[in-house]
């Protein structure tokens, strides 16, 4: 009866332990993808929005063909970005000067031999910067250059800054 007792008593220590060391490797396992899958969603979800915006900003200034006008909670609203988004990210808009804009399209229209488009935006870039209360940290960046049509920052790569000297060259 006591040797029943203390088998009992082992199998159970031994259970009990299989299941700790299941649970932490199992931890071990999941945690980091966890972890990914969420930065993957959220960066997700602010490229998306910044994608929705370009695309309502470049449909408006191809439809009037001028970007006077276009304000940044018009653009915001006209994209159906949602309050959630807004209330996690702060996006911002860096529009070029209009010589520069034109100097740039003239550019590139007296090279048309190469039969590609001659895209130029009307902004240097499009970002978003997390702000307090988002889980990605306050001041976390994500942007789209319009000049290379690349996005960089959260999610995308390691840069955490845009070039601000190429963005505002005469400070």
């Amino acid at each position: 009866m006591i040797k029943e007792k203390s088998r009992k008593g082992s199998k159970a220590k031994v259970i009990i332990i299989l299941s700790v060391v299941i649970i932490i490797v199992a931890a071990i396992l999941i945690v980091p993808r966890y972890n990914r899958h969420l930065k993957n969603s959220r960066a997700k979800e602010v490229r998306t929005a910044l994608d929705d915006l370009r695309l309502t900003i470049d449909q408006i200034w191809k439809t009037s063909g001028t970007i006077s006008g276009i304000t940044l909670e018009g653009a915001i609203q006209k994209a159906n970005i949602s309050d959630k988004t807004t209330n996690k990210w702060q996006l911002v808009v860096s529009w070029k000067l209009v010589d520069v804009y034109t100097t740039e399209m003239v550019d590139k229209l007296k090279n048309v031999s190469t039969n590609q488009m001659a895209y130029v935006s009307p902004y240097k870039l499009i970002m978003a910067v997390a702000k307090a209360g988002n889980p990605v940290g306050e001041g976390t960046k994500v942007w789209y250059y319009g000049d290379t049509n690349a996005y960089h920052g959260f999610g995308v790569d390691e840069q955490v800054e845009p070039d601000w000297s190429s963005i505002f060259p005469n400070p």
